[in-house]
């Protein structure tokens, strides 16, 4: 493509003669963290050549470390970076080009100590600013500082290596971009982009597919360039002819990952058990807890305990007013401090177990969990439960079926685990386990959930989850217990119809005044 000369400071409105509207968005985007889920071969690196170029040109001593899979990328990059140069009318401005090698020493993962040379392509401008690329050596880059970008990244063999490392570059006040197609849903960059999606982390971000960027362009920018006459259609046909299997066109054109065989079902299934609906959500920290019920007192636990009632009842008046059968499961995480403790409350329809409700706090206090615990046992009749009864908490759950027997079951969760984990991966490969769509975190904690089979059994271990960090996959695990109880009485229990509910009002009105406000 050959365009006229134009300077650093060109408009947005020349420079859109010549790029894409999600190509001149992210030339023109200077925010910290930038993050592109991408189709293949829509030219996301090309605009990032001219963004980078543009931006030396412009900042003194200002260098750009950009990071791609294999050495050939690298210089081909570099290649593109001086043809933008070239539309600045600034090639004079270049005053060396080439290869150059630095010495770095590190610890591999395996606790071995190394010192390696490690060769990378550059640019220099007579500002003192540089361009350096380097290939997939995740060590490359730890000797410089600057603006960094990641090419492909999803693609990256050491991932977690080349992040570390390319996040301590800006910590000077640089930004970092990254893009890429996906290749799985195992990898950092797709922990990344949900993130992202959710609106969490910081980051700039983009979506643009294949279909988007047609729409955008693309095709008649092909033909003007390669004197073709394709049409948009045939352009998406050729696609997909190409992918052959409609897994590779929907993760390499539609950003849309092929599952893992280690995660407990695919993400495409987990979608199918997301609906529109809104549930009861609670949350609260050891600090409020406190202020809202004071500290445990001995002597005073009757008066601590309505008052935990009330606030239950009331924050969960919806279920307790509409007749269902309900399944509970409880979990107690390992710190107050840390991890979540968990009532997942399930409603049964049918042959489906729907999410009603949700309970979460993180707190050592035991007292605090029992009465809540023991609050939902009380209001709803027809409930049955189930929860760990090893590890922390274990007097609650000695306790608790001695209160309410035939309503809650203790599970050794270490002997059961498997039999937990299989049942909701049965489930939710049979869209029987329904969430919302508005609580995008416990999609991601059954996500996050894997799965190993060792030849005679399936083991179940715990990834991250980015969009609730506190989790480590705890409400899944809540939400297996609450199958587990469903599946030992699973037509027991009554119904009971409240006919008044001033009572709850009133209780929610205070509440709202202790808790809330």
């Amino acid at each position: 493509m050959i365009l006229p000369h134009l300077t650093p400071d060109a408009s947005d409105k020349k420079l859109a003669h010549f790029f894409l509207p999600y190509q001149l968005a992210w030339i023109r985007d200077e925010s910290r963290l930038r993050l592109a889920e991408k189709s293949v071969r829509i030219g996301w690196t090309y605009a990032d050549a001219m963004k980078n170029t543009r931006k030396r040109l412009r900042h003194k001593n200002r260098d750009y470390l950009f990071a791609t899979k294999d050495q050939a990328s690298a210089v081909e990059y570099l290649r593109t970076c001086v043809e933008m140069a070239e539309i600045f009318n600034f090639t004079r401005s270049i005053v060396a080009r080439g290869e150059d090698s630095e010495t770095v020493s590190g610890t591999l993962p395996n606790g071995e100590k190394f010192t390696r040379e490690i060769r990378f392509n550059y640019l220099k401008f007579d500002n003192g600013s540089r361009i350096l690329a380097f290939s997939s050596n995740p060590y490359a880059m730890a000797v410089f500082g600057g603006e960094v970008g990641l090419d492909e990244f999803a693609k990256h063999p050491n991932a977690e290596k080349l992040w570390e490392t390319a996040q301590g570059r800006v910590t000077w006040g640089y930004d970092l971009g990254f893009w890429s197609a996906h290749d799985g849903t195992d990898t950092l960059f797709y922990q990344f982009a949900q993130e992202a999606r959710a609106g969490k982390g910081g980051w700039s971000y983009y979506r643009v597919t294949m279909a988007d960027a047609v729409a955008a362009g693309l095709v008649e920018k092909i033909n003007s360039v390669r004197g073709l006459q394709t049409t948009r259609a045939h352009f998406i046909a050729d696609c997909k002819t190409r992918a052959r299997l409609p897994e590779i066109y929907e993760q390499a054109y539609n950003c849309n990952p092929a599952g893992s065989t280690s995660c407990i079902v695919p993400w495409t299934q987990i979608e199918l058990c997301r609906q529109d609906y809104q549930i009861p959500r609670v949350h609260l920290e050891a600090l409020q807890i406190t202020h809202a019920f004071g500290p445990f007192q001995p002597g005073e636990e009757l008066w601590r305990e309505r008052r935990i009632a009330d606030f239950i009842t009331a924050s969960f008046a919806q279920l307790i007013h509409t007749p269902a059968h309900y399944r509970l499961g409880f979990d107690v995480a390992a710190s107050g401090q840390g991890d979540l403790a968990c009532i997942y409350l399930d409603r049964r329809e049918g042959s489906r177990l729907k999410l009603a409700g949700l309970f979460t706090c993180r707190t050592d206090d035991w007292h605090f969990l029992k009465s809540a615990l023991w609050s939902l046992h009380r209001s709803l009749p027809s409930l049955q439960s189930a929860g760990d009864e090893t590890g922390l908490g274990r007097q609650i759950r000695w306790e608790t079926p001695k209160n309410f027997p035939g309503q809650f079951t203790p599970v050794n969760f270490a002997a059961q685990k498997h039999d937990l984990g299989f049942k909701l991966m049965n489930q939710l490969s049979l869209a029987e386990k329904i969430i919302p769509k508005s609580e995008p975190d416990l999609a991601q904690d059954f996500f996050a959930l894997r799965k190993i089979f060792s030849g005679k059994s399936w083991k179940f271990t715990e990834g991250r989850n980015l969009l609730n960090p506190a989790s480590h996959c705890d409400l899944a695990w809540a939400a297996a217990l609450a199958s587990h109880a469903d599946g030992q009485n699973p037509s027991a229990g009554p119904f009971f119809i409240f006919e008044n509910d001033r009572r709850t009002k009133a209780l929610a009105a205070r509440m709202d005044r202790t808790v809330l406000g």
